[in-house]
């Protein structure tokens, strides 16, 4: 063979296309060939091209494992991009991955009791060194990068309407912030907690598991305190499925939608136990409870059913405790939906079936209907926003008072008298406050609702001595062991006791956000010539109306005087709502004293004992905030309206009522 054909052939070999992992974006946009040689191919240094590569790869059919392992090891190791959707497991992968924890977690358990002390202290110290390692492991992507980890987000602004506590203080600063005397007194926007970790608990984890004895603690203060007020779990199936979860067998089929119940019920009970008097606790196990009972509830929402209704209503009641009272409002509101699509609304559903399964009591439906009726109105309240259930859109008989489910087992049934009387009456309590939802609806739409036409002033003062006399009337109706405005010697029910107070607080709270409208109308009413003319023509009544609305709240602040500890306020009262009610009421106060004269209706009482009153909800706050961050924003609130009377003594808001003779 000659030279030149012998040339040739090398050159021919030299050039003959190598198959390579990754082509060069020149080479690729070319249609060239590639060698993959990075950071720069040979194709683009001998053209003086700028060499890219891209970020991700395509795949090649023809590709077969050896091949790309071979090509894998002629370039550089390639990093897979971090936005890869592989990169971000799954979520039934993340759950098929949290059971095979358990179980691993279950078996050790099992394996290790079964052990002499010498080995068990070995394989204590060989899980101290594999737990060890994997915390020190680099952690799989995620998807998101370690920036966009720490970077806070600031809360969407959400809609507070007229009923709302928020709504009335920014009215009052709005009045008197219009002659610059408290425009950076009340800084804060709104009290509820916004501080919670959108991401679930970390799988790596093993779940967080209370020992027996913290798991029936919590179970008793969840069934002491929430429970006696909004009775929708049976007390029997509760405490069936809570002995199977005491037994460590958490993949029992039966148990599984029980668990985020159970989460929930423990992150409740963890977080009202921080309340000891003198215990401040950085603790923060409550919401690690509560996250994984969102991972445990994405089970039941896949499917309406009614333990999902019941394992989200549980999920409201931690997020009321807290304040996180608009996820509590979404919350609610796919409950509600999830109720309906299974029939709760109605009292012949074919939903209901034949079967004799505690699911299928149709006095346990009804109860669940009417906790998420009533909830709804307490929320529509607080946020000042419309209601989610109308009476006109569901037909469901009442619970009957004779319903012992909720608090008596099947197993007491047959007990003593004594203990049969001792838990006679407590459905009153849950009777009474449907009741009470019915009139609290009224208030709303007769007062609160959004409105393209307002109402006359004569019309709302009509409406508000009318809905008053219904309240009252309420009172009256109820039994006496729950009359709170009556003496109860020599009775020892802590029960009845804490009904009695969840009853005050609702009807203290509820009378003065009747005429709360008529409070202080030179100030609040200082642009609506309406208002004023009424005032002219009907001083006596708007003063019996402010009068009454002042009263109510110095008896919500006057519920707090016997309370010994911080424990008993969160155990003893509604905790779930006591922020607000306290807030409504110290801010009526604060207002009401800052404008007090001996001459106005305010005189029934001296401005000393109108600001001691405001000063009781104050230190509530202030002895609560360092395990609420809700009740530090709160006190931060009440701070503010406090300065508003040196604010305002001299200023020109306190010459324009005096102009009016409110004073």
């Amino acid at each position: 063979m000659s030279l030149n054909n012998h040339s040739s052939g090398m050159q021919s070999s030299e050039m003959k296309r190598r198959r390579v992992g990754i082509a060069c974006v020149k080479c690729r946009d070319l249609k060239a060939k590639c060698d993959g040689r990075q950071p720069v191919c040979s194709r683009c240094e001998g053209y003086g091209f700028e060499c890219s590569w891209p970020t991700t790869t395509r795949r090649r059919r023809s590709a077969k494992p050896e091949r790309a392992a071979a090509a894998g090891s002629e370039t550089q190791p390639r990093q897979q991009s971090p936005l890869a959707p592989q990169a971000v497991p799954s979520i039934d992968g993340r759950l098929t991955y949290l059971r095979a924890a358990e179980s691993y977690e279950t078996l050790i358990a099992t394996i290790r009791a079964k052990l002499d002390a010498p080995h068990q202290a070995a394989v204590d110290s060989r899980l101290r060194e594999i737990r060890a390692f994997i915390s020190h492991e680099p952690q799989e992507p995620t998807g998101i990068s370690p920036a966009q980890q720490h970077v806070t987000i600031a809360p969407s602004p959400t809609y507070v309407g007229k009923a709302s506590d928020i709504h009335f203080i920014h009215s009052v600063n709005r009045c008197v912030g219009g002659c610059n005397l408290l425009s950076e007194d009340v800084p804060i926007q709104n009290y509820s907690q916004t501080h919670i970790s959108e991401s679930p608990v970390a799988l790596r984890d093993p779940p967080l598991l209370p020992s027996k004895e913290e798991a029936s603690l919590f179970l008793q203060v969840y069934l002491s305190t929430i429970h006696i007020a909004y009775p929708f779990l049976p007390r029997s199936a509760l405490l069936e499925a809570f002995e199977r979860f005491q037994s460590g067998n958490l993949h029992q089929p039966e148990l599984r939608p029980w668990l985020p119940i159970f989460n929930f019920i423990f992150a409740i009970g963890s977080y009202y136990m921080l309340f000891p008097q003198g215990k401040s606790s950085n603790n923060r196990v409550h919401f690690r409870y509560y996250e994984q009972g969102l991972y445990y509830s994405q089970e039941l929402s896949a499917e309406s059913s009614l333990l999902g209704v019941c394992a989200l209503l549980t999920q409201c009641f931690f997020l009321l405790a807290v304040c996180l009272t608009d996820r509590c409002w979404n919350v609610l509101g796919f409950a509600i939906r999830m109720g309906q699509s299974i029939g709760l609304h109605v009292e012949s559903s074919s939903a209901l079936g034949s079967c004799s399964s505690w699911t299928m009591n149709r006095a346990h439906w009804r109860r669940t209907w009417y906790s998420m009726y009533v909830l709804d109105r307490l929320l529509a309240l607080q946020l000042g926003r419309p209601m989610a259930i109308h009476e006109e859109d569901f037909e469901v008989d009442l619970p009957s008072r004779n319903d012992m489910s909720p608090f008596v087992a099947p197993d007491y049934e047959d007990a003593a008298s004594s203990n049969t009387t001792q838990h006679t009456g407590m459905m009153d309590y849950f009777l009474g406050v449907i009741r009470f939802s019915h009139v609290l609806g009224s208030v709303i739409r007769a007062l609160y609702r959004p409105s393209q036409v307002d109402l006359s002033p004569e019309q709302m003062l009509h409406n508000a001595s009318e809905l008053d006399h219904r309240l009252m009337e309420w009172k009256g109706s109820l039994p006496r062991h729950l009359r709170f405005d009556l003496g109860h010697t020599f009775e020892k029910s802590i029960s009845f006791k804490r009904q009695r107070n969840m009853l005050a607080v609702k009807f203290h709270h509820l009378r003065a956000l009747i005429y709360r409208s008529f409070l202080c109308l030179p100030l609040l009413q200082m642009n609506n010539q309406s208002f004023l003319d009424l005032l002219l023509r009907d001083k006596e009544r708007i003063s019996e109306a402010e009068w009454i609305c002042i009263h109510e709240a110095q008896q919500t602040a006057q519920l707090l005087h016997n309370v010994a500890d911080e424990r008993s306020l969160v155990h003893d009262f509604p905790w779930w709502q006591m922020i607000s009610c306290l807030i409504c009421a110290s801010s009526i106060l604060f207002v009401a004293e800052s404008f007090h004269s001996s001459s106005g209706p305010s005189s029934k009482t001296s401005a000393q004992n109108l600001r001691d009153d405001a000063e009781t909800c104050l230190k509530v706050f202030e002895a609560l905030s360092a395990n609420s961050a809700a009740a530090q924003k709160a006190a931060d609130i009440l701070q503010g309206l406090s300065r508003m009377y040196r604010a305002t003594e001299k200023g020109k808001v306190y010459q324009t009522v005096l102009c009016y003779g409110f004073l």
